[in-house]
């Protein structure tokens, strides 16, 4: 005699199999969005490091041109060290400002320095930005802040 299967599953079973998969389905989807969230969140603090690292080039690039014999149009820069923000009204701010255009430039910090001492032709200038990058999702990286830097060291070209 051949014992039949029952095609219908009890309806016990049926709700566990639900609840399993919807727990299931709620631990990838958590997972899933925090890796999203996280790469969305990475991508910013890249970008805003790419722009200071621009800002920092196209600053020392403006620096090189303003040394002790720079033209009558151009205001000699240095050897004195400045310090200042990317709002400040400072040249140095005016330089870098356009660049800066997706972060706000009341936290960028600027400074400009000469580490031979002088700003003659052949001296180097350094200018150092720094940025705290505020992760959307700090509870994700365990930070509150990222501290971003960038550094251009070039030499003094008039």
């Amino acid at each position: 005699m051949i014992r039949q299967v029952p095609t219908t599953i009890p309806h016990r079973i049926h709700s566990k199999r639900h609840a399993a998969a919807a727990v299931e389905s709620t631990i990838i989807l958590v997972t899933f969005l925090m890796l999203i969230l996280g790469m969305l969140d990475f991508g910013l603090a890249v970008l805003n490091r790419n722009n200071l690292e621009m800002a920092a080039c196209r600053l020392a690039r403006s620096a090189i041109v303003h040394g002790e014999n720079s033209a009558a149009v151009f205001n000699p820069w240095g050897p004195d060290s400045f310090t200042g923000v990317a709002n400040d009204g400072s040249e140095a701010a005016q330089v870098v400002s356009p660049v800066l255009a997706i972060m706000p430039k009341d936290d960028v910090q600027i400074h400009l320095d000469w580490p031979d001492g002088s700003n003659a032709v052949g001296q180097r200038v350094r200018v150092t930005m720094s940025y705290d990058h505020q992760p959307l999702f700090a509870g994700l990286f365990g930070t509150s802040t990222w501290n971003l830097r960038a550094v251009s060291t070039m030499r003094i070209q008039h």
